[in-house]
C-alpha cells in the first residue's frame, strides 16, 4: 500500500510538473495573428469541482484541470482542497 500512495504521488507530481512546463512553453510562444494570450488563473476550493473543456467567448479554447492539493504525514496523504487551472488560448 506504501508503494502505491508513492507511486501515486509521483504520478502526479510528474503530470503537475509537465503542465508547468508545457504552459510555460506555451506564454512564451508569441501572440497569435488575432492578438489573442494564452491566459492562466487558478481556483481554490474545498471540494472537487467539475471541469470543462471547449469553446468559449470571444473564439477562446478554455480547458479546466482539477489539482489536489495534498497533505502528508509520513505514509499518509489527504486531500485538504482542489485547485481548479484554467487556461485559455
Amino acid at each position: 500500500m506504501f508503494t502505491a500512495i508513492n507511486t501515486t504521488f509521483a504520478q502526479t507530481t510528474i503530470a503537475i510538473a509537465a503542465t508547468v512546463v508545457v504552459g510555460i512553453a506555451i506564454s512564451s510562444a508569441p501572440a497569435s495573428a488575432k492578438g489573442r494570450q494564452y491566459e492562466v488563473q487558478d481556483y481554490q476550493f474545498k471540494r472537487a469541482t467539475h471541469g470543462y473543456e471547449g469553446q468559449a467567448n470571444g473564439g477562446y479554447f478554455c480547458s479546466y484541470v482539477r489539482i489536489p492539493k495534498r497533505v502528508c504525514r509520513g505514509s499518509r496523504c489527504k486531500v485538504r482542497g482542489w485547485t481548479l487551472r484554467q487556461e485559455c488560448r
